[in-house]
């Protein structure tokens, strides 16, 4: 009897900490599906804002840490994201090495709100970067380089034994191209998401240029500066 009691237990903890998983893996809203046995369907978004994130020379860097110490560095690096996250209606989508992505408008739709609450999280991101120290690297700077673009996009939950949440449509690709076209330290938005961060109102942007983006041609680009609240402050 006692045994059975002991197997019960693991396995009611093997339970949770899958549950656990789905939960962290996917959003709360497909993950309550999946765990009722009932059917995602990929679902079609108007308007959403996706933030692309990477690390100015983390090749280099790696190359002066062990394996172990850049997954410690990484680790270190997200969860003070994540933390950031937290304060947002966002959603992490993933993480892939060095890049960081996140979109908000998805899967909670948030009419236009989504631009504000990307553009808030990519400031705190930038601010967050400024004052991190890189374990073993204490005097090496964190250069974070940001891009910023809003439009349509698919979502969908792609395979069984290891379920991924992803998106699709050429927002995502713009918004990667946002990313990659950006400066160190220097948050990059389209058009699009400029336009609707002046509806919102309250953000500061310079006009960058026309910048050319690799499957779009020549782009108008701007770079959020910040708040206007933090602004007035200083």
């Amino acid at each position: 009897m006692e045994a059975l009691e002991v197997r019960t237990k693991e396995l009611a903890h093997a339970i949770d900490s899958m549950q656990t998983l789905l939960y962290q893996i996917l959003p709360p809203s497909v993950a309550i599906k999946l765990q009722n046995g009932e059917t995602v369907d990929a679902e079609s978004y108007e308007s959403v804002t996706i933030y692309f994130s990477d690390i100015v020379g983390f090749t280099n860097m790696s190359s002066l840490l062990t394996p172990m110490q850049v997954v410690q560095f990484l680790n270190s690096l997200y969860t003070c994201f994540d933390t950031v996250l937290d304060l947002y209606d966002v959603y992490k989508v993933e993480t892939i090495g060095d890049a960081y992505m996140v979109i908000s408008g998805l899967p909670n739709r948030n009419g236009f709100l989504h631009a504000g609450e990307i553009a808030s999280v990519a400031l705190e991101l930038m601010q967050a970067s400024n004052s991190f120290e890189i374990p073993h690297l204490p005097n090496e700077p964190l250069q974070l380089r940001s891009g910023i673009h809003s439009g349509p996009v698919a979502s969908g939950v792609v395979g069984l034994k290891m379920p991924r949440f992803c998106l699709f449509g050429d927002t995502v690709n713009t918004a990667s191209r946002m990313e990659s076209t950006s400066l160190a330290m220097r948050i990059q938005v389209s058009e699009d998401c400029k336009q609707l961060l002046d509806e919102l109102g309250g953000f500061i942007t310079e006009k960058r240029g026309t910048v050319s983006v690799k499957g779009k041609g020549n782009m108008n680009t701007y770079w959020l500066k910040g708040k206007a609240s933090m602004c007035s402050e200083n």
